[in-house]
């Protein structure tokens, strides 16, 4: 009998992954579910451990010939992590934090610094590894013990609301949705999507034109000057098809300028433009030109939650000069790693608008939120 644990976030997702390495003819031995990570046990994630077992017959016809052996399998990635003798996970659940601030053992004067220390350490640490830059994570930490050194008494809900509030404060204003207003004139609002290549603008404007069109039902229209790519534009008109939504392509200036001057009538027109390195000025200029005939009320700068924080730094720096006017964030279900996009909102004014969190239209896109973010960088 082969027996292996799987551990993931839940159980739907560990029968898939079962399955997939054991087939349909698994048994399940054991289900349990359990938490981990955060800081001092806070803002753990929950996730479920089921242990599997798939009969083998050879296996069977060898033990009537020797002595029935088992043998067992596990995976060393999901082994459960060694821990020192000072580490906090030692102290029972229900008492911890009771223990920790108020051991009959230590004075308050004793134990009150031993304990933030460590909070900190570990603060900084989560922060740190999550990516978020050592100079913002030294402050964060910094913040963070000092409203707590201001009380004797902080319990373990205080505690979180210190680091939680600490952690949000200098983001908490950077989420701005986009509202639609129609204007007093027939002018229809223009809104337009830049940003390098593969980190799905596509998609992505097709989730906002869903949104108005399906949703509010506006009259909604694309222009795609993203023709260096025979695939982005037959997807648009897929997109299009579907949504019910006139698809127009546009291939020079002159060409852009006529075409909006035809659709004149349309509530919202989306423009999708072709991916264009920071490094390529020649791309970048071509881009402003598009952009200047185009005027948008709206340019949106979608960044890929993948890519390193000196690379959004830099392609920040290259696009700003387009005139963007929000930021948004794709692909955050492919990383576990959310410290570049609270830098980046720690650096600029820009706005942020949205998360993407998937391929599918219109579900996989959502009003970016400051609290999820912080609840990203503190959960494991």
């Amino acid at each position: 009998m082969r027996v292996k644990r799987f551990v993931a976030n839940d159980i739907q997702e560990a029968m898939a992954k079962i399955k997939s390495e054991m087939g349909k003819d698994a048994v399940i031995l054991h289900t349990r579910y359990f938490k981990e990570g955060g800081i001092l046990g806070m803002f753990r994630k929950s996730y479920v451990e089921i242990t599997a077992a798939l009969e083998n017959r050879q296996t069977e016809v060898q033990a009537k010939l020797m002595v029935p052996q088992r043998e067992v399998e596990v995976d060393a990635r999901l082994s459960i992590p060694k821990v020192n003798s000072t580490d906090i996970s030692k102290i029972r659940p229900i008492d911890g934090y009771k223990a920790m601030y108020h051991s009959s053992k230590l004075t308050e004067a004793d134990e009150k610094p031993t304990t933030f220390t460590r909070l900190g350490q570990q603060l900084y640490e989560r922060l740190k590894n999550q990516g978020v830059e050592e100079k913002l994570a030294t402050k964060i930490v910094k913040v963070s013990l000092q409203q707590m050194s201001t009380d004797s008494h902080v319990s373990q809900e205080q505690i979180k609301d210190i680091i939680f509030t600490s952690l949000l404060k200098p983001v908490k204003n950077k989420s701005k949705p986009v509202v639609f207003k129609k204007g007093k004139t027939r002018k229809p609002k223009i809104y337009a999507m830049v940003g390098p290549t593969g980190v799905g603008k596509t998609t992505t404007i097709a989730k906002i034109a869903a949104m108005y069109a399906l949703m509010e039902k506006k009259k909604v229209a694309f222009v795609t000057v993203d023709t260096y790519r025979i695939a982005a534009v037959e997807q648009l008109k897929t997109i299009g098809d579907i949504m019910n939504v006139p698809v127009y392509v546009v291939y020079s200036l002159n060409q852009l300028e006529q075409c909006l001057m035809g659709i004149a009538d349309s509530d919202i027109v989306f423009i999708d433009t072709a991916g264009r390195s920071h490094k390529n000025e020649l791309q970048i200029e071509e881009l402003s030109n598009y952009l200047e005939i185009a005027k948008p009320d709206e340019i949106f700068l979608a960044l890929s939650c993948t890519s390193k924080y000196e690379d959004m730094q830099n392609i920040l720096n290259v696009y700003k000069e387009l005139d963007i006017t929000r930021l948004i964030f794709t692909k955050l279900d492919e990383t576990s790693y959310y410290g570049s996009i609270y830098n980046i909102l720690n650096k600029t004014n820009y706005p942020l608008a949205y998360f993407t969190t998937g391929q599918s239209i219109p579900d996989d896109i959502e009003v970016a939120d400051p609290v999820k973010l912080v609840q990203l960088l503190l959960e494991e």
